[in-house]
């Protein structure tokens, strides 16, 4: 049977995110380095032949900031007092990737392609799962922002701005975040969103409780 979570403008239900119709925005988790080489990151380039424009757009965004190092702050929501801490770009941000034009030939559907940088690196050296919380939540205000700007500047631009908004349960797979709390920080950011997962993903349903 069907199971569908709804909580103000997020619902969840089984589905492939890559079943998203034309024009529509595929949110997942990255790392700075450039590499989607695990989880639906690995998904993404394993259909290079869908979205090669947009992972080499990805990684040259992270190279950019490889070299030249640039701070910015982000909360500590751990921290009592709402102190801040200092992290390396891209970390704590939302690339959002336009449809391709050459990734959108052949009948393929043209999708935005939305990187949430919530980790620094990736295997071994993944930082905390406090820390992803706090670069997911710095992150998803970051998304926010550029997609109101997108969604208000419909005159003055040639292309129309991302249409619905999908979304994995990122964080929850090798990130090694419980899906609640990021789930909890998707509640709070304003934002109409349908997250998918696997029709046999039942793990997750009540972790929303996880505080």
């Amino acid at each position: 049977m069907s199971v569908s979570i709804t909580n103000s403008g997020v619902s969840e239900s089984p589905g492939d995110l890559f079943d998203a119709p034309e024009g529509s925005a595929l949110i997942h988790a990255c790392n700075s380095q450039g590499s989607w080489g695990a989880g639906i990151a690995k998904v993404f380039k394993l259909k290079l032949d869908q979205y090669p424009a947009a992972y080499r757009y990805y990684r040259s965004h992270c190279q950019t900031y490889r070299y030249g190092v640039t701070n910015h702050t982000i909360l500590n929501l751990q921290a009592e007092d709402e102190s801040t801490i200092k992290v390396r770009l891209p970390l704590g941000t939302a690339l959002v990737i336009p449809p391709q034009q050459s990734d959108c030939k052949g009948g393929r559907k043209a999708h935005w392609i939305i990187c949430l940088f919530t980790s620094r690196d990736y295997g071994k050296r993944v930082d905390s799962p406090d820390m992803i919380i706090n670069s997911t939540h710095a992150a998803l205000q970051d998304l926010k922002s550029q997609v109101n700007s997108l969604q208000n500047d419909i005159q003055g631009s040639q292309k129309p701005p991302p249409g619905e908004l999908w979304s994995c349960r990122f964080n929850s797979g090798l990130f090694g975040v419980p899906w609640g709390k990021t789930r909890s920080l998707l509640d709070n950011v304003g934002l109409d969103l349908r997250v998918v997962y696997p029709a046999d993903d039942t793990k997750e349903i009540d972790e929303r409780k996880v505080s």
